[in-house]
This record gives structure tokens, C-alpha cells and sequence, in this order.
């Protein structure tokens, strides 16, 4: 992977040292050395550097254990394949919920990440906008979906996945133009209390998450966005 003049995760200029530092991947977590490296910690190495999004999907499932799908998100999202917006959010969302409540001890039925990963696929970029339904808060739905296996007809299954997407969604009213990290970050959290209550996990909530990507949003809330750094609100 090239090195560019900003962090490919957060966008701050690059620091060029004379000698080389201790490093640890976003993705993978190894570690290794660089000269090369963003001030606020971030680095890529090349060999994750060059998967496409959804192998770095499957890469960061199979390697976590962690329960939090919060924790689970920031790895994914901090791959430089993954635009600041775009439809692969959509599928992101429900395969991290539904790996994290795996994690968590839950019973997963064994088609449900194949299920939630080809179903988010689905789910068209700009839906928030043009139909009514932001694409990650679908996605909890269909994590709920494919985790308790629903259908149409299924009444109880049906509206429970119906629910949480309802649920997402009410959390996602705030007057702001698009931005799909948001939407996600809001889609975990909202995910951790529905799932826990609704189907009894055991899901995280992970640590407090503070944006690293508003330098690369135009259309940026700032202040009015409750992961925007404190500092610079």
C-alpha cells in the first residue's frame, strides 16, 4: 500500500521519521515497524492494505473475540477501502452484530453472518435520503432477522426485526445531512439494547467512541454530533 500525505484512516498529515517506531495494525492488530505513521496511532499494514472491504470484514470477524460490536465496527471502518460513505456500510452492520452476539455466547444459527452479510448487500446506497430508511439501521433488522431466522410470514420473528429497525431508525432523526459512520456507530449502540433485552445477549457497549473521520466529511454536524471530539466542538 502507498503511503499518502494524510492518515488514510483519519486524514491527519503523516509524520516522517528518521527512525523506525513500534506500530500496530487497525485491522489485524500485528505489529511491526514504520517510519512512516499517523500521530494519532492509526496504521494499515500492506497486507491489509490491499483487501477489498468485504475480505477485511471476514478478516476482522474471524479474528475478534471481543463482544462489543462497537469495538468490532471501529476495526472494520478504519480500512482505507472503506469510503467515508457508501452502501458497504450496509452489509457491515448486521455481520458485525451478528458475529459479536456469536462472541457474546449466543446461539447463532450457523446460515444467519452468510445471510446477514448477502442481505445487507442488498440494501442500495442514498436509502436514507430517497426512501425513508437509512441502510444501517435496516442492517439491525436484519441482524435480528437472520439471527432468529424470521420470515414474512412468521408474525412474532416478522415484527421483532421490525422493531429494530424502527427502533434504529427513531434514534437517527437529528436534521443532519448523511453520515454513514454515525449512522453505524448509533446502529451498535441501538443494537446492544435491543438485542440484549429482545433476545437476551450478552452484548458490550465497548468504550466511549470519539470520530476520527470528520476531516474527511464535507457535510460534517461537528458539535452537534455526539462523537465529534470535545476538543474541537
Amino acid at each position: 500500500m502507498q503511503h499518502r500525505e494524510n492518515c488514510d484512516v483519519c486524514g491527519t498529515a503523516l509524520i516522517y521519521a528518521p527512525e523506525d517506531i513500534p506500530v500496530k495494525c487497525s485491522i489485524c492488530g500485528r505489529e511491526s515497524k514504520a517510519r512512516i505513521y499517523c500521530p494519532n496511532g492509526h496504521h494499515v499494514c500492506p497486507e491489509c492494505g490491499n483487501l477489498e472491504v468485504l475480505e477485511v470484514l471476514e478478516k476482522v470477524i474471524s479474528s475478534t473475540t471481543s463482544a462489543s460490536p462497537s469495538e468490532i465496527l471501529e476495526r472494520v471502518m478504519a480500512h482505507p477501502k472503506l469510503t467515508m460513505h457508501g452502501a458497504n456500510h450496509h452489509f457491515i452492520v448486521p455481520a458485525v452484530i451478528v458475529a459479536a452476539a456469536k462472541n457474546a455466547g449466543y446461539e447463532v444459527p450457523v446460515e444467519a453472518l452468510p445471510q446477514a452479510i448477502q442481505r445487507g448487500l442488498q440494501v442500495p446506497g442514498g436509502w436514507c435520503g430517497f426512501c425513508g430508511a437509512c441502510g444501517a439501521g435496516i442492517g439491525v433488522g436484519i441482524a435480528v432477522g437472520a439471527l432468529t431466522m424470521s420470515t414474512p410470514l412468521n408474525g412474532k420473528k416478522r415484527t421483532l426485526a421490525l422493531e429494530a429497525t424502527s427502533t434504529t431508525l427513531s434514534r437517527m432523526t437529528d436534521n443532519a445531512p448523511r453520515c454513514c459512520k454515525k449512522a453505524c456507530r448509533i446502529a451498535m449502540e441501538t443494537a446492544v439494547d435491543f438485542l440484549n433485552k429482545k433476545l437476551g445477549t450478552k452484548l458490550e457497549k465497548g468504550s466511549p467512541v470519539v470520530c476520527v473521520y470528520s476531516a474527511r466529511n464535507k457535510e460534517c454536524a461537528k458539535g452537534a454530533c455526539p462523537y465529534y471530539p470535545a476538543e474541537n466542538a
